[in-house]
């Protein structure tokens, strides 16, 4: 395996936090709270490594606005999340964010449900990511751990790939257990890094899969969502980051 591009030296992954679900019983009350700024500030300072937003096409959770402020004030990184169904170019350069992740979108999904389409849209692709100013904004693709995706995602102009892991999660449970979805991603994971992206893991990540996959060489960061913002509402966001990164400190190899 190859790190000479992109990839950082970390004994562990970095958690990065999605704080689209706050964003949203935000809007369920058509008020102002709960504030996903304030979350991701409050999820900062008990020690998550890093945040990430989805600025939607139809705006309908996370505003320009809290883009704005995180990126103002979070002192950990921020990823922006973003269709390339509209002005990502002139948006990404005009907010300057650190990360930019491009992703699938429809309007009818819930949360990001697919990766992108790589191998099919990579001439569509290309020119949005050279356009992008690479001084101040790295380009991350969100793919599923398909091979054809990967090969294609390394030939363009990327920083890494966020490698969903939403079915091998769905199919699984409680109990991680080896299987060809399980041998699909590790070997996504597998190819990302000896193309030299760097390599997150990411969708529908639960509190039981960390032990797993902290340990899939590589894998510089795994991002959480709803599950982690439901372990905050039981038990508050600094018991929930002290879990979550104590869990990350276990191993399990799947039988």
């Amino acid at each position: 395996m190859s790190y000479s591009r992109h990839i950082p030296p970390h004994s562990r992954p970095r958690l990065i936090l999605s704080v689209d679900p706050v964003a949203a019983m935000r809007v369920s009350r058509k008020g102002v709270d709960p504030d996903p700024v304030h979350f991701a500030l409050d999820a900062e300072m008990a020690g998550l490594e890093g945040i990430k937003a989805h600025l939607r096409l139809d705006r309908r959770h996370i505003q320009e606005q809290d883009v704005e402020l995180f990126i103002r004030l979070l002192k950990s990184d921020f990823y922006l999340q973003m269709s390339t169904n509209q002005d990502v170019v002139h948006l990404v350069n005009t907010l300057r964010p650190k990360y930019i992740i491009l992703v699938a979108e429809r309007r009818d999904e819930v949360s990001t449900e697919t990766g992108l389409d790589v191998a099919l849209l990579a001439k569509q692709l290309l020119p949005v990511i050279r356009e992008i100013d690479g001084r101040q904004t790295k380009v991350f693709l969100a793919v599923d751990p398909d091979m054809e995706q990967i090969r294609a995602a390394a030939k363009l102009e990327v920083h890494g790939l966020c490698i969903s892991v939403r079915d091998y999660m769905l199919h699984q449970g409680f109990t991680f257990r080896k299987n060809d979805k399980l041998k699909q991603m590790l070997d996504a994971v597998q190819l990302s890094v000896k193309y030299g992206l760097e390599t997150h893991l990411f969708n529908n990540i639960s509190w039981s899969a960390l032990p797993l996959l902290a340990h899939i060489p590589g894998v510089t960061a795994i991002h959480l969502g709803h599950q982690f913002i439901s372990a905050c509402m039981f038990n508050g966001i600094q018991a929930a980051v002290m879990s979550y990164r104590e869990r990350l400190k276990l191993r399990h190899d799947p039988s």
